[in-house]
């Protein structure tokens, strides 16, 4: 292999071209030319901002890879393949192929039940697998979330220790082992474990010898101390109010569900090795592992393997994971019928490497993809009536705090959820389509009203229309203030009614508003807060719910008895 490397000063990015030739070549056409893949990433192209770096991958080569931007802003050092990015849950695969690595040698089946292993969960997780952690199909709440929830900042250290007992201390799982999908990092944290105490070693030195060694991938590691200089490395950065960059850091050091370490040129030789594998002693057949997919109980099966999503991109199959975390993002795609591949790692928390890996595919694979100018992917559109449309408008709750609105404009309806609006494409009376949103959006008539279905945000079963009513009185909130305890988050909430607001303070977070929803149901940034009360209505507790964790418990002290 001939590698011809173009350097530069303090600004001016490095360039690595590897010159390559494959029958497959010719039939995707000629490269594209450099200059319009440089193109996709013009607002990184700068001295004065954070940026990312490309690497494009044929048959495990590299056939183009650059810099963008800046690694370092306070010493003004340039992003470059060399440049070292934390990439977040693009971790996944590799903790997910120690996991496999195990199974191969025999030390342990998928199908062990984790207690087993970690005996200190409790007995719930006697229903739980290897193989359920690896799909996320375990039902057990999301450790980093639970964390969220109460209240503390994701720039804290979470010991091993501190996450294992917050997983442990949850009475309950949001779902029956193999029931549903549900992503959830616990589950590759536990895999981490799972690893030391099988084998004696960290999850850092296993993949090490077993992985990162053997591939010569010297530039990566799972980074579990957050004391260790690391040569290269890139800065996480966030837009700071007013312009410009402020650095974001954590000294978060948890492994297995993130705290991979790597370069754009190691992931080439990751990438190589899924042609002709060169890991344990199965050959290929450790390859066909990692691309089982899971399946749950009723036999669906998931587009998620081993920390690897199979999905279709314009027609073409792909396999791969992104990350977010902190000020880095990342996206590492693979075609493999076509043997091209797409990293793009960035420390820019707003960048959207899977947006920029896509466009650089577009122009690697443009005479193979589906033609992107149709608006939606298929099934011809039906016009309606305004009237129709009407019998929609309204707000759903897509998922535990996550409430969407349906609006009309002219002939078509629109969804919004947070900053996101996209136009509904009607293909009947009550299905529809929307351009950049996964699945199909299906309104139903329930027994209390209109109900939605949206299959692309993870939806099961339709949620009915939100009634509008009148908003609490003071006398109503009033009945929610107090003090709430949950043993599940080791954390306390606050409660109290100032004028028509109610605002809840965690232990460890500034107090929020609550916006209500419903009787006894309120939205507080993205989480659900719903009161149960008891037989004589007076207010017990509440079950708090987010996307990842569901009904945790926060138990109502009783009042001070005044004398």
């Amino acid at each position: 292999m001939r590698r011809f490397a173009f350097g530069g000063l303090r600004g001016a990015p490095a360039v690595v071209v590897v010159l390559a030739g494959s029958a497959l070549r010719s039939q995707l056409g000629p490269d594209p030319d450099p200059r319009s893949i440089d193109s996709v990433f013009a607002r990184y192209d700068h001295t004065s901002t954070p940026g990312c770096a490309l690497g494009v991958f044929r048959d495990g080569r590299i056939v183009y890879s650059r810099g963008y931007g800046m690694a370092d802003l306070n010493q003004g050092i340039a992003i470059s393949p060399k440049t070292v990015f934390y990439i977040a849950s693009t971790s996944k695969q590799f903790a997910a192929m120690s996991t496999a690595l195990l199974a191969e040698l025999g030390r342990i089946s998928l199908d062990d039940p984790i207690r087993k292993f970690v005996p200190e969960l409790p007995a719930y997780a006697d229903k739980i697998t290897v193989r359920h952690l690896v799909h996320h199909t375990s039902g057990i709440r999301d450790y980093l979330g639970l964390w969220g929830q109460s209240g503390r900042a994701f720039a804290d250290e979470i010991p091993e220790g501190v996450a294992l007992d917050l997983i442990a201390r949850q009475r309950a799982l949001d779902f029956e082992p193999g029931e549903r999908w549900s992503y959830s990092n616990s589950g590759y944290l536990l895999q981490s474990v799972i690893v030391k105490r099988v084998t004696g070693h960290s999850l850092r030195q296993f993949a090490e010898a077993n992985i990162f060694g053997p591939l010569g991938m010297t530039s990566t590691h799972f980074h579990d101390d957050n004391r260790e200089i690391v040569t290269r490395r890139a800065e996480g950065y966030q837009p700071k109010r007013g312009g410009g960059y402020e650095i974001v850091r954590t000294s978060f050091a948890l492994v297995g569900d993130g705290g991979l370490y790597t370069t754009v040129e190691d992931l080439a030789k990751w990438d190589a090795n899924f042609y002709q594998n060169r890991l344990g002693g199965r050959g290929q057949g450790l390859i066909d592992q990692m691309l089982t997919r899971g399946r749950l109980s009723n036999g669906q099966e998931l587009d998620y393997a081993f920390g690897l999503m199979q999905r279709p991109y314009r027609g073409l199959t792909t396999v791969g994971h992104g990350g977010s975390f902190i000020g880095f993002r990342a996206q590492f795609i693979r075609f493999p019928d076509e043997r091209l591949s797409f990293a793009v790692l960035c420390n820019d928390a707003t960048a959207n490497p899977e947006q920029l890996a896509n466009r650089v595919a577009d122009l690697y694979l443009g005479n193979r993809l589906a033609d992107a100018s149709r608006p939606l992917p298929s099934g011809p559109s039906v016009a309606l009536t305004p009237a129709q449309l009407d019998r929609w408008i309204g707000r759903y709750e897509l998922g535990p705090g996550a409430v969407a609105e349906v609006t009309r404009r002219g002939d078509t309806l629109r969804i919004s959820a947070g900053a996101t609006t996209a136009r509904l494409q009607a293909v009947s009376d009550s299905v529809f389509r929307a351009d950049g949103l996964p699945g199909e959006f299906v309104f139903q008539r329930l027994a209390n009203g209109p109900g939605l279905l949206a299959s692309g945000f993870g939806m099961t079963a339709p949620a009915a229309r939100l009634i509008e009513r009148p908003p609490p009185t003071a006398a109503e909130l009033a009945e929610y203030a107090g003090r709430y305890v949950s043993d599940e988050l080791d954390t306390w909430a606050v409660l109290a009614a100032t004028g028509d607001t109610l605002w809840a303070r965690m232990r460890w977070s500034d107090p929020r508003a609550l916006r209500p929803l419903g009787r006894d149901v309120f939205l507080a940034q993205g989480s659900r807060v719903e009161f149960v009360r008891d037989g004589r209505g007076r207010v017990t507790g509440f079950k708090l719910s987010a996307a990842r964790t569901l009904n945790l418990w926060f138990a109502k002290e009783p009042s001070p008895v005044k004398r």
